[in-house]
């Protein structure tokens, strides 16, 4: 196991409200339930294990006023991320870009609602469940968005693997590109438009402000992600985390680097609140209707409770403070063999 510099960890200034889903319960217990039909988790270990990590409470979280079958949605597409996750850091995929070349390619095919073969296991039987139960809540504009989003950051694993596989370390330009894709961010944010049952108009999606506000709060859940998550990548030899891409890059103390980052949530939250601002003039620019205004700020407001959601799961969850180290996780590239 290798050895940990001295480092402590700050606690990220968010100054949003801490909220969670009243249905929290009723969603932890089908999404273990779920997990175990699909073979996702097997053993007992790996049930604790997973109940310790808790995707419910995280979704509870992210998405506090969602129904029961949107949250429960959303705890099992975030134990899927999360169990895929472990896939490419800790399982054989991780170190072979021909098996993750052949796992974003089934992925891809699943995404377009191709059939699956015999040789699908859990990690594509889940994906197509998510498929189907999505298609029944979301039309067909939001699937697509959310499909490419998905399809991206299956793309981008395999950056990853191959930074990996050369034990080349990105420099923080080229990470800070690929990290929201790598963390699974804009398909998880498209979920807020699903859990509001109110879709952004493309007129204002596209605008500055609201790309700045989505952009934003992706970085500050990101950065979050790496602080807190820090010393289990240190033990696990994962070094695709921005404190140790500074760490690396500018040959300066760790504690330097916790500092940066933390610095970076600060200066990222003051850019977010100043697209707030920057959004009512849009809708006085674009003429917004009320319905179209308010709808808006709820999907704003499910940013901030992402950004503050986040943080504290991740101080609640067993993920960081227990963590499973290379060659812990059940690997599931037999299903990857033609």
């Amino acid at each position: 196991m290798p050895e940990i510099p001295p480092v402590s960890l700050p606690d990220p200034s968010i100054p949003y409200a801490s909220k969670i889903n009243p249905f929290e319960a009723v969603v932890a217990e089908h999404t273990i339930a779920w997990a175990r039909t699909l073979k996702l988790i097997e053993d007992e270990t790996a049930t604790s294990r997973f109940a310790g990590e808790s995707y419910s409470r995280l979704v509870a979280r992210l998405y506090p006023e969602a129904s029961v079958p949107v949250l429960a949605l959303a705890a099992d597409l975030n134990s899927w991320f999360h169990v895929y996750d472990d896939q490419f850091e800790l399982a054989e995929v991780g170190s072979d870009p021909d098996l993750a070349r052949r796992m974003a390619d089934k992925f891809r095919a699943v995404l377009d609602g191709a059939p699956l073969d015999a040789t699908a296991g859990p990690i594509l039987h889940g994906l197509a469940d998510i498929r189907d139960r999505m298609r029944l809540h979301a039309g067909a504009q939001w699937w697509h968005r959310f499909a490419t989003h998905l399809q991206d950051c299956f793309e981008t694993a395999q950056w990853e693997v191959d930074n990996r596989t050369r034990g080349r370390i990105p420099d923080p330009d080229s990470y800070v590109e690929h990290k929201l894709n790598i963390a699974y961010v804009p398909p998880s944010f498209d979920l807020i438009e699903l859990a509001e049952q109110f879709e952004v108009p493309d007129e204002i999606r596209a605008s500055a402000a609201y790309r700045t506000l989505v952009h934003e709060a992706g970085h500050v859940v990101v950065c979050t992600n790496d602080l807190i998550g820090l010393r289990r990548e240190l033990l696990q030899g994962e070094f695709h985390n921005l404190v140790i891409v500074y760490w690396k890059a500018l040959s300066c103390p760790l504690q330097e680097a916790v500092e940066m980052v933390d610095q970076k949530i600060s200066e990222r939250v003051g850019v977010f609140e100043a697209a707030k601002v920057d959004l009512l003039r849009v809708f006085d620019e674009l003429g917004t209707d009320q319905n179209r205004r308010h709808g808006t700020l709820r999907c704003v407001t499910g940013l901030e409770n992402w950004m503050r959601g986040y943080l504290d799961w991740a101080k609640e969850t067993r993920r960081f403070a227990d963590p499973v180290l290379r060659g812990q996780v059940t690997g599931f590239q037999r299903e990857l063999v033609d």
